[in-house]
């Protein structure tokens, strides 16, 4: 199986094997952002509403780097070939402000904004590029790779980050985060092998009636509604996992090491499905993950009983994040076709983003309304209700995709 994987990513052209790899890299970092910034930052405020709120300024500039500075490279004619450079340049400035400006939380609204805007401004030159070195017949695998580096990072990032803490703590007598905030910025450097192998592409400019399309045609519905449903989960869990994390694990290392453990649990799922992936099981695929998703969330109700409860729910969702993320990223690569009228896929592929925005901010805005009438305990409990259901309008939501 391994040697069959090895030979058909050698089959994928070299433009697309470069942004593999430059996924990766982004991943080896961003796991360790998505698993322990929130966490840093809820330990920093000690409150759920300044995460909420952190978040809800992250998504914001994350929006911006993508819908604006994607118009902005269309209007002005500017090449993404170079947009990796940029993005992962911000990336490194966002991550030098964590360590030489103080961790109030006004500063931490600036790193988020940084952090974001980078964030933004990798992912339109992702999927500008997914668009045009992929197509419907490789897709599936070529997500199923991305997704595979992502889960081999789930083990080796954060192993990265556990002994990171251990030598802050421990050894060095720092503050537990220290170490890793110096390790962040490096891990970008990994990218200059691959950040010029990408083709020249600049997007032609954007006639204002596209937009008109966009946003009033009638037959689009059903995708403006599959991506703002898909937006919801990501708002949810970008607050309440960390938070519960913490809030039954105690530690940052013991959150470490047991990500560590249970990372290479999806790494042998993935390859397994990588082979049983294809045009026509997508929404079936989904739906499984869909399952074991709500089954994971729904462990999470029982969180104060005992950490058991929350490490089980972390060994499921290792293994149903992989298989639910591959599925929703062709089928986000499928709507970005859907979108696309006569003029280029581009103009859509901003549109999209700014309904993924508008849904995640929906989902925190929630939270935060939330918090104005009940307790935070009450708060995370109804929050992992509607992470469930929102999971499961995904599904209904992909499989009107699939019929258009």
């Amino acid at each position: 199986m391994f040697q069959k994987t090895l030979l058909r990513f050698r089959e994928l052209p070299d433009s697309t094997r470069a942004m593999v790899f430059l996924y990766w890299v982004y991943e080896f970092s961003q796991v360790i952002v998505g698993l322990f910034l929130n966490v840093f930052v809820f330990m920093a405020t000690q409150s759920l509403l300044s995460l909420l709120i952190y978040n809800l300024v992250f998504f914001f500039f994350v929006a911006i780097g993508f819908s604006g500075w994607g118009y902005m490279v269309a209007q002005r004619q500017i090449s993404l070939r170079y947009n990796y450079l940029r993005a992962f340049t911000i990336y490194i400035l966002s991550f030098l402000s964590l360590l030489f400006l103080p961790h109030d939380f006004s500063y931490l609204l600036l790193f988020a904004a940084f952090n974001g805007l980078g964030l933004g401004m990798f992912w339109v030159g992702v999927h500008s590029y997914e668009m045009i070195t992929t197509n419907n017949q490789n897709r599936d695998f070529y997500a199923s790779m991305v997704s595979l580096g992502t889960q081999i990072f789930s083990i080796l990032s954060p192993l990265v980050a556990t002994l990171s803490f251990y030598l802050s703590e421990q050894v060095f007598h720092l503050e537990t985060f220290e170490i890793l905030f110096w390790i962040l910025p490096f891990i970008y450097l990994c990218s200059f092998p691959f950040l010029f192998k990408l083709p020249e592409y600049t997007p032609k400019r954007i006639p204002h009636s596209e937009w008109g399309r966009l946003l009033f045609a009638p037959k689009l519905r059903p995708i403006r509604a599959y991506i703002l449903a898909g937006a919801l989960p990501w708002g949810f869990r970008s607050t309440l996992y960390p938070a519960l994390s913490l809030l039954s694990l105690k530690t940052v290392l013991n959150i470490g090491i047991l990500q560590t453990v249970v990372g290479g649990v999806s790494i042998m799922t993935l390859i397994f499905l990588s082979h049983k992936r294809h045009e026509g099981n997508r929404v079936k695929i989904l739906l499984y993950s869909v399952l074991l998703l709500s089954l994971s969330s729904g462990l999470l109700f029982f969180w104060e009983i005992s950490p058991v409860f929350f490490i089980v729910f972390s060994l499921l969702l290792t293994m149903a994040s992989p298989i639910y993320r591959v599925s929703e990223h062709v089928l986000d690569l499928e709507a970005m076709e859907k979108l696309t009228g006569d003029h280029s896929f581009y103009p859509g592929l901003i549109y999209r983003d700014v309904l993924i925005w508008a849904g995640r901010t929906l989902a925190i805005v929630f939270l935060c309304i939330l918090l104005v009438f009940v307790s935070e305990k009450q708060a995370l409990l109804i929050g992992l209700g509607a992470i469930i259901a929102s999971y499961w309008l995904v599904y209904r939501k992909a499989k009107r995709l699939q019929e258009l």
